[in-house]
């Protein structure tokens, strides 16, 4: 990427020779110049050579808007990203300017305004390509004022006329002005959304409450379609569909070659981002395993499986609270069955025929058994009784 010129008001843009060129031609001449060139202007596609790229480029020196149908997987919104690389690197633009405003034509009055009083000495800002390129995702819930605006309450609080163009808030289409438009999955506008857009790219004016704003936007209308999902998920209405000068559309690879190198090109996308795992084991002599999703310390060489920590070992038993607490095993002499133990019968245990309901949970077992149908807080296992003790319900 190269260095933002050094150009700061519109006098120095007038001085440096600067012509000023609607979005249509601009994209024209720079990918006449990249086809005579011999530069490939559409970098990581691969398929369409012979198919849809010559159709999109006829599209393009006419100055259509396009729309591409094709099924999903296909590649249409990356062919969309493209387009990007059509335009100037950089373009200068009002500074400050709400709708990306060429400092030799502004559109709004405000923007007029400003050129009438400052003159040559009129702030200019630069933006980059990228900058210009805007997508938007089409979702059931997008509204009439994220695309084109609406009013702004606040402005008119401060006492402005409802009618007046400075109490509008303008939409994702008119900021996009002197630029490219994506619209990804188009079908999935509203109908009401979608008639909308239709004075934007017939009269290239908005219309918002009633509203008429004659705004000549320069901005190229791009979108993607699947029609499989016509009858699921909407339609474009024909009204829409017929301002679409070109529609274009995509398949799937038919080479072999073409299937290669897309899965080579997209296959490195995750892999290569990825972060290392931060989950580290201590170091146990002895207990090394495979190395999966592990830390190796310095005490294992490259090459050796890295350690896997050891469980805790069970602490010693001792005492006659462990005895007691020990579960006999079904047939031995000891062996009670449960539902013959209960707090009104005897029982072969000796902490129970003390009375010792607590001596159990002082003893050793590992790890400790956690009472039928309790939570294992700790005043329930100091008040409760073994499993095996316990009267059935």
């Amino acid at each position: 990427m190269s260095d933002r010129p050094d150009i700061f008001t519109a006098g120095e843009l007038r001085a440096s020779g600067h012509v000023h060129k609607d979005l249509r031609r601009e994209i024209r001449d720079n990918l006449l110049a990249a086809l005579a060139a011999g530069r490939d202007p559409w970098p990581g596609m691969f398929g369409f050579s012979r198919t849809v790229l010559p159709q999109l480029e006829r599209a393009l020196l006419a100055g259509h808007d396009v729309v591409l149908l094709g099924e999903r997987g296909q590649g249409k919104t990356r062919l969309l990203r493209t387009l990007a690389g059509l335009l100037d690197e950089w373009s200068p633009v009002i500074e400050d300017s709400e709708l990306n405003e060429h400092p030799y034509e502004p559109i709004t009055e405000h923007s007029r305004a400003r050129a009438l009083t400052e003159g040559d000495r009129l702030r200019v800002a630069w933006r980059h390509r990228s900058e210009r390129y805007v997508e938007k995702l089409a979702t059931p819930d997008t509204s009439v004022a994220d695309l084109i605006g609406d009013v702004d309450p606040m402005r008119v609080a401060e006492g402005r006329r409802l009618g007046d163009p400075e109490t509008i808030h303008y939409g994702l289409v008119p900021r996009s002005n002197r630029g490219i438009i994506a619209i990804n999955e188009l079908p999935d506008l509203a109908e009401r959304i979608q008639v909308s857009m239709l004075n934007v790219m017939e009269e290239r004016d908005i219309q918002i409450r009633g509203y008429v704003l004659r705004l000549p936007l320069d901005v190229l209308v791009v979108a993607s379609a699947n029609p499989e999902d016509y009858t699921n998920r909407g339609r474009i209405i024909t009204p829409l569909r017929d301002r679409f000068g070109a529609e274009i559309r995509t398949h799937y690879p038919m080479e072999l070659d073409d299937e290669v190198a897309v899965i080579r090109q997209e296959g490195q996308l995750v892999a290569a981002s990825r972060p290392s795992s931060s989950r580290s084991w201590p170091a146990t002599p002895g207990r090394c395993a495979s190395p999966q999703r592990s830390t190796r310390p310095p005490e294992c060489p490259r090459g050796s499986p890295s350690p896997v920590p050891k469980p805790s070992p069970r602490p010693p038993c001792a005492g006659p609270a462990c005895a007691a607490r020990t579960r006999p095993s079904p047939g031995s002499s000891t062996w009670t069955p449960p539902w013959k133990s209960s707090p009104g019968r005897s029982s072969s245990n000796p902490a129970r025929r003390a009375g010792n309901r607590t001596s159990w949970t002082t003893s050793c077992a590992w790890p400790p058994r956690k009472p039928y149908g309790r939570t294992s807080t700790a005043s329930t296992w100091a008040n409760s009784s073994p499993p095996w003790t316990a009267t059935p319900r």
